[in-house]
Order: structure tokens, then C-alpha cells, then sequence
């Protein structure tokens, strides 16, 4: 199956894919700006470090915003319409971190139209976020 191209009739329990994705300052800059999220544990290293933090901390809805990269271009892709997501965040990332971002099919409802999703966001062996995805796929027949 090409990467982004899964209907709810290709898509089988266990499908899976990931990406690997460099966080950059440059993009915890732009989501402040995009989100408005100006919150000092983002965008100033001193606070950030006074607060026990290595560096400033990469938003969540950032993290966020990755996983949804996931959903709407690699699994299911292009066919896919984003329902619910659960997301917890479990360990801080920072800017420079490389993350995982991964999911896999955990359920397949076929009257409804949808899939559950389970996703995560690990740096190393380090989960970052975790969570679950419910996500509308197209069937072959739409």
C-alpha cells in the first residue's frame, strides 16, 4: 500500500507507520506565533531553566500537531478525516530533540466508518506523548 493511501478496506489491525522529525527552535517560534501560546516555559530559556527544565519546552499541541501529520498523511493519509485525539504528555521535549512520531491500528469499525488509533512520541527510549486517535477513513466504494 502507498504511504497515505489506505481506505477502511485496506486497512487491517496492527497497520502501522512513524516519522522521524528534528524539533527545532525555529518551530516552537512559529507555533507560539501560529497558537498564540506565549506561555514563558516556551519561549524563554532563563524561565524555563529556573523552572528545572534543560531548555525552553516544546508546546504539547505541538507534539500534537505532529501526530495529526501522522493521521492525515501516512496512516490512514489522505482519505481520513481526524475525530477525536487523546494525548497525554508524559516527559518534556525540548528544541533540538528528534521525535518518533508512530501509530497503529488498534480497532477497525466498519458500520461506522472509523478506526482507533494508539500513538506515541518517543525521543530515544523516551516516550514523550502517548495517546489515541479516533479517525473517519473512506472506503473504496466513496
Amino acid at each position: 500500500m502507498a504511504i497515505g493511501e489506505w481506505t477502511l478496506d485496506t486497512l487491517t489491525v496492527g497497520s502501522s507507520a512513524s516519522f522521524e522529525r528534528c524539533v527545532e527552535a525555529a518551530d516552537v517560534d512559529a507555533f507560539a506565533r501560529l497558537s498564540g501560546d506565549a506561555n514563558p516555559l516556551h519561549v524563554d530559556a532563563d524561565f524555563a531553566k529556573s523552572q528545572g527544565h534543560r531548555d525552553r519546552v516544546v508546546h504539547g499541541a505541538l507534539l500534537a500537531a505532529l501526530v495529526s501529520q501522522l493521521i492525515g498523511v501516512h496512516l490512514p493519509g489522505r482519505r481520513s478525516f481526524l475525530l477525536s485525539l487523546k494525548m497525554d504528555f508524559v516527559a518534556p521535549t525540548y528544541p533540538g530533540d528528534t521525535v518518533v512520531v508512530s501509530g497503529s491500528v488498534k480497532s477497525i469499525h466498519p458500520s461506522q466508518g472509523v478506526v482507533m488509533m494508539k500513538m506515541s512520541v518517543t525521543c530515544g527510549e523516551e516516550v514523550r506523548a502517548r495517546g489515541s486517535a479516533t479517525v473517519r477513513v473512506e472506503s473504496d466504494d466513496e
